[in-house]
């Protein structure tokens, strides 16, 4: 059996026209247990946002804290993912996801949300939801596709 992972992407960006949030490439097909090598990007052009955070949403719809990137501070990624993904970039202006050894479970939407830098803990600020008004959120579309 072939399994494939295709991840297409799709933009949604915040009131402002000015403001937004960048997503390349538009779709990546893989096998599973193969991985996405810092492969999904997320770049914007906002002033003063300084921190990249990443989200993935299952098949069920529940979302899930993956963690940030700020320019200031090494990467904070959620203890039950360490090791599966990774990020990297300048946490200002660009980050790239790293999903290692795909599974049918990494199967879902990722988000990246581009924030302000806060002087308290971003992830207990941003942990339960993406759509801040202080965010611009890219969605990024994870299908498996399997095949016989």
């Amino acid at each position: 059996m072939i399994s494939g992972f295709k991840i297409l992407s799709a933009l949604s960006t915040g009131a402002s026209d000015t403001k937004h949030i960048y997503q390349t490439p538009p779709a990546i097909i893989k096998r599973t247990s193969e991985s996405v090598d810092g492969e999904i990007k997320c770049s914007h052009n906002i002033t003063n946002y300084q921190l990249i955070l990443w989200y993935k949403q299952d098949k069920h719809k529940a979302l899930k804290f993956l963690g940030y990137l700020n320019m200031n501070f090494p990467p904070n990624i959620e203890e039950d993912v360490k090791g599966k993904i990774s990020f990297d970039g300048d946490g200002q202006k660009h980050s790239g996801l790293t999903i290692l050894d795909l599974k049918l479970d990494d199967s879902a939407v990722y988000f990246c949300a581009a924030s302000y830098t806060v002087l308290q803990n971003p992830q207990s600020q941003y942990k339960n939801s993406p759509s801040s008004e202080r965010r611009d959120i890219l969605q990024v579309k994870a299908d498996l596709l399997c095949c016989s």
